[in-house]
């Protein structure tokens, strides 16, 4: 008797299994790279009260997105690395909704990444944001975004933008301690005039540091971005604060050679400025950059295409 209700058991099992239609996951596929994002700054002078000129609004339009945030009818679908196929699941009988947001990855204490929350898509496209609408998508297709033309917020400023254009506002810290300074010369690999700081010889160390700049502590956020090249060198970088009651500087991260190939780093220092001004509702603040030679058999060169300090309220 067991046996004949194991049978229909597994009679019923089978019945029920067979009558489960298989769910069909067959994805639509988004195609991303770096290169679909351009960051539009033609009328940055205009709609941010500014007078730059051509080198300076071309490294303020320079950047390395590294990630995107992807959104698929409002769920996230989470960040993905440049270059990315993502698979997606739409509603394929109608209309969906896409977002991806750029994304950089800071290097601060660990490497963390960040929506890079200055840029918001062009106001004159359509759509919001950084969405994008497709109707009735097919299984296996392959979608890109059109062209994502980006502009700065209004409310974005460069505190500090070095081009390096003829001269330069970084100078040694310590000019008799460690007289090392940035000379301007051409680097024929960019076309342009560049930073550089040679270390040979006696000298073993740089310390230069950049004018103060008043930012706010709280409800502001602040990167400092540094585009470079190094050979048989390593840097740290810092914050000096001049007016803050609970700190003179923060060591902020540690950058090691790069063997020549230009790098493009985002250090996040918004909450160290936070920290600094703890009392008062605005700091003082230089950024400072402090360089050793790996070997002092070798020289050591840094090379600096920009430095920049972009703040926006958030």
């Amino acid at each position: 008797m067991k046996n004949n209700y194991l049978i229909l058991f597994l009679f019923v099992l089978l019945i029920l299994n067979c009558s489960c239609p298989t769910p069909d996951i067959t994805p639509a596929f988004l195609i991303v790279s770096a290169e679909d994002f351009t960051v539009d700054v033609s009328d940055y002078n205009d709609t941010h009260d500014q007078n730059y000129g051509a080198k300076e609004l071309d490294a303020i339009k320079q950047h390395k997105f590294s990630d995107v945030l992807v959104s698929l009818n409002g769920k996230e679908l989470g960040y993905w690395r440049l270059p990315c196929t993502i698979p997606l699941l739409p509603d394929y009988s109608g209309r969906n909704n896409i977002k991806v947001i750029p994304c950089v990855r800071t290097v601060n204490m660990t490497e963390t990444t960040l929506q890079y929350s200055f840029l918001t898509k062009d106001p004159t496209l359509p759509g919001y944001g950084f969405e994008q609408f497709f109707e009735r998508m097919e299984k296996e297709g392959e979608y890109r975004f059109s062209d994502i033309r980006l502009k700065y917020l209004n409310s974005v400023d460069f505190p500090i933008l070095e081009t390096f254009s003829q001269s330069t506002d970084f100078k040694p810290r310590n000019p008799d301690t460690f007289p090392a300074s940035i000379e301007i010369v051409p680097d024929e690999e960019l076309g342009k005039d560049i930073g550089r700081i040679e270390l040979k010889d006696s000298a073993i160390f740089f310390d230069i540091v950049s004018s103060y700049v008043p930012l706010l502590g709280k409800g502001e956020r602040q990167f400092w971005e540094i585009s470079y090249k190094s050979i048989n060198g390593q840097m740290i970088t810092h914050l000096d604060f001049e007016n803050s009651i609970t700190m003179d500087t923060h060591d902020m991260v540690g950058l090691p050679s790069t063997k020549g190939v230009w790098k493009k780093v985002y250090i996040d220092i918004s909450n160290t400025v936070m920290q600094a001004s703890y009392i008062a509702p605005q700091v003082s603040t230089c950024l400072r950059i402090t360089g050793t030679r790996d070997t002092a058999s070798m020289p050591s060169y840094y090379y600096f295409e920009n430095i920049k300090l972009i703040t926006a309220p958030y």
